[in-house]
């Protein structure tokens, strides 16, 4: 027998649904018959729906097996109920429904106002940039470029508590995400955030370690995307140069703001290819990801 969203999707169902575990069983099932795309933090309809469901309830992910038998109230059911038809009929990214994700195990508030945290860079991090930065020589001044949200620095300053992170946006609004999270996580005195066009308003020869996530999203690229990337915000997606125009830009003024063996690491995705042929005289060390992502590589400023 085949089953009708329509079926699925009627509000008199949320009177049956008592658990966390029956609403997201439900939820799979909605999700699995409809034409979603799974590309911001999930790749399946089970675990968006355990996102959605666990983030509304202001739970992290890690927590399902501890509450999953517990019960819902009515009002939470009818509230979740509404969460899924938007992201049935509108293709809202599940993140912007509930204002929440976790990155590197730390919650963080989102909005529409900066990307949806999901770069494989997070591998490095939960690997404590195993075979990529020295544990014998921990980096003291970092700089995250392109912060966006803030994730990556946040997730770096647990990891590398003694040192001092520069985030960087040119995205006033993305600023002010970032700095709300950093707030969250009692971090201000650890973090700057900084309103700057990549290192318009950086010193020189300053860092550590550069670590970036930047927009390299081609133009033409962008109507071709799923309906759920049209609602984050084109500064952080699209790069000039066929994707790679920012790229470009990190790659020749970075070494002006590296100390001496200072380390660059930045995320480049399906543009690897493009990266390889414009330097073919670089040395670029390409960081191998086992839980899916691609084109992130290390250069030694030496």
């Amino acid at each position: 027998m085949v089953i009708k969203l329509n079926n699925l999707l009627n509000k008199e169902i949320i009177y049956e649904l008592l658990s966390i575990e029956d609403i997201i069983r439900w939820i799979t099932s909605c999700f699995n018959i409809s034409n979603l795309w799974y590309g911001h933090g999930n790749d399946n309809p089970w675990d968006e729906a355990l996102h959605l469901v666990l983030s509304f309830l202001g739970l992290p992910p890690y927590l399902w097996k501890k509450i999953y038998k517990a019960k819902l109230t009515l009002k939470e059911r009818k509230l979740i109920f509404k969460l899924v038809l938007k992201r049935i009929k509108k293709k809202i990214p599940v993140v912007y429904l509930t204002k929440r994700t976790w990155f590197c195990g730390h919650e963080l508030y989102i909005d529409n106002r900066v990307l949806i945290p999901r770069s494989p860079i997070s591998e490095l991090i939960n690997n404590k940039f195993k075979s990529i930065i020295s544990p014998y020589k921990k980096p003291k001044h970092i700089l995250d470029l392109c912060t966006g949200s803030g994730c990556i620095a946040i997730a770096c300053s647990y990891l590398f508590p003694d040192a001092h992170i520069d985030a960087v946006d040119i995205s006033l609004d993305a600023i002010n995400v970032a700095e709300y999270n950093i707030q969250l996580h009692g971090l201000e005195n650890k973090i700057t955030p900084i309103c700057s066009n990549l290192f318009e308003k950086l010193e020189k020869l300053t860092y550590d370690l550069i670590i970036t996530n930047p927009p390299y999203v081609d133009k033409k690229d962008i109507n071709f995307l799923p309906k759920e990337y049209s609602y984050e915000p084109k500064i952080s997606l699209i790069s000039d140069n066929n994707g790679i125009e920012i790229i470009e830009k990190i790659i020749s003024q970075s070494f002006y703001y590296l100390k001496k063996d200072g380390i660059l690491i930045c995320e480049v995705g399906d543009k690897m290819a493009d990266i390889i042929k414009k330097y073919p005289e670089k040395f670029f060390q390409w960081i191998n990801i086992k839980n899916g992502g691609i084109g992130i590589f290390k250069i030694k400023n030496i």
